[in-house]
């Protein structure tokens, strides 16, 4: 995994740079926009830092350029000292009356929060407006919050849930979707939390406590979440069938519908896979209906990467597959009006489920493993990639959500660290002087590059990448 990384670099870094510009340009153009509105003067908008590869002057005197540096971006007002919009006081002071008129620094009070605050909010708006967009072109993937399988032995099994319970609610919180179901159990392993469900037509209360799992992605980064044991309620429908794969050898299609395997019926795909991982290459019978008849075939699955040599970096547990995917459900299509009202409600169950995930940071109840920096972003943008151009949007609308979010947070040199010394200002009646504004600046930069080294390490160390270059040496 980490030499497909390092040799096919452009496959990653090139979507990612693709990502983060238009990212930056969106959150810079928020400033942008609402500073020009207020009359303030731009005299920079840059995309990127340091050297300038290209850059041209428009008709009211800003220099618009790109820099060699593309990890992030700044717009510079008149009187600024810097790109982190600190105030020249020298040259503050010296101004005449109709450069007054055009510095950011000379606005009143709440023209300044706008602009600040209009970086963050364009991250935000470009989330809901291109999730809609979507909405109305593709659909919305919905997957109602029926209960399709309860594992033996599962947190949900010993609290009470049947299949075909219908969860509507948890600790009073409305649930509509599987997935709001997912994120609540996902975001709290070992608490206990209160169900209200639906079964034959009857609604009834159920108690129970997520178990904590530690469990490696494909990358072999460990996670720790909430699990229940409870599936969604998904019929074994194929989806698609992979070339020369066991599948595509015994016949099956996209469209059938498997009933059961070895005469065990199958009511949803996770039993599927659960079975074939079991079977380790023995023959299986298949019984599926297809156009309204059923069919029986027989396959055995292959392990993954069997016609690979094994190398060191590929150990794990064996995953058997036969080579199909399931059925996704079909989206379904919304009109202007009600796909922004489910963008935005979207949009605002993922900022609230990564603040809830920073907090448990923060607090220590979550370890600080997921944790990700630029090359982990640049590595999910690739995976994006290669998936689709679907995906790629649905991370960037992710990745906007947290630039905004972030952005948004108390720390000096960010927007939220000047919107903080705008409410000092809105109650001493007074700006922070320049010295204590200049303190907090250093501590604030401090902390965001020790957070960024931090968060590569963490990169660094969960991709393998410290692992592969000291195999190099050993």
């Amino acid at each position: 995994m980490v030499l497909d990384f390092l040799t096919d670099v452009g496959g990653y870094v090139l979507p990612f740079l693709v990502v983060l510009t238009v990212l930056v340009f969106v959150h810079e153009m928020g400033h942008y926009l609402v500073a020009r509105w207020n009359g303030v003067r731009v005299e920079v908008f840059s995309i990127g830092f340091g050297p300038e590869i290209r850059g041209w002057n428009d008709a009211a005197g800003t220099r618009w350029k790109i820099c060699w540096i593309p990890f992030g971006g700044y717009v510079k007002f008149f009187g600024d000292s810097d790109g982190a919009s600190r105030p020249d006081g020298d040259t503050l002071r010296e101004l005449s009356d109709d450069e007054r008129a055009v510095s950011f620094h000379h606005k009143r009070l709440g023209q300044r929060a706008a602009v600040v605050a209009a970086g963050p909010m364009a991250n935000f708006a470009y989330a809901i407006i291109v999730l809609a967009a979507m909405y109305m072109a593709f659909g919305q993937r919905v997957t109602p919050a029926e209960i399709g399988r309860v594992v033996d032995q599962g947190a949900g099994q010993a609290a009470g849930f049947e299949e075909g319970d219908v969860v509507l609610a948890i600790d009073g919180s409305s649930i509509h979707r599987f997935e709001q179901f997912e994120q609540a159990v996902f975001l709290n392993p070992g608490r206990q939390l209160n169900f209200r469900i639906r079964r034959l037509d009857q609604e009834r209360t159920l108690t129970a406590t997520p178990r904590l799992i530690e469990k490696a992605d494909r990358q072999g980064i460990m996670h720790k979440f909430g699990d229940l044991g409870l599936w969604p309620a998904s019929p074994a429908i194929v989806g698609k069938v992979y070339e020369d794969s066991p599948a595509a050898e015994a016949g099956f299609l996209p469209g059938d519908r498997i009933l059961a395997i070895d005469g065990q019926v199958l009511d949803n795909f996770e039993r599927l896979q659960d079975i074939v991982a079991a079977s380790k290459g023995r023959r299986l019978t298949v019984t599926l209906l297809r156009d309204g008849a059923e069919k029986r075939l027989y396959v055995a699955a292959r392990r993954a990467g069997a016609d690979k040599q094994p190398t060191q970096s590929s150990a794990g547990p064996e995953r058997w597959l036969i080579g199909i995917l399931r059925a996704q459900r079909a989206p379904v299509r919304l009109g202007p009006a009600d796909a922004v009202m489910e963008a935005t409600a979207t949009c605002y169950e993922m900022l609230v489920q990564t603040l809830a995930y920073v907090g448990q940071m923060i607090s220590g109840s979550r370890g600080t493993e997921d944790l990700g920096g630029p090359i982990r972003i640049a590595h999910a943008s690739g995976q994006a990639a290669q998936v689709g151009v679907e995906q790629l949007i649905m991370l960037s609308i992710l990745l906007s959500l947290n630039l905004g979010m972030i952005n948004l947070f108390p720390i000096p040199i960010l927007d939220g660290g000047h919107l903080l010394f705008y409410g000092f200002e809105a109650v001493l009646r007074r700006p922070l002087t320049e010295r204590t504004q200049e303190f907090a600046f250093r501590i604030g930069l401090a902390l965001v590059l020790t957070l960024t080294v931090f968060a590569t390490w963490n990169d660094l160390v969960n991709l393998r990448v410290v692992e592969f270059i000291a195999d190099l040496f050993s």
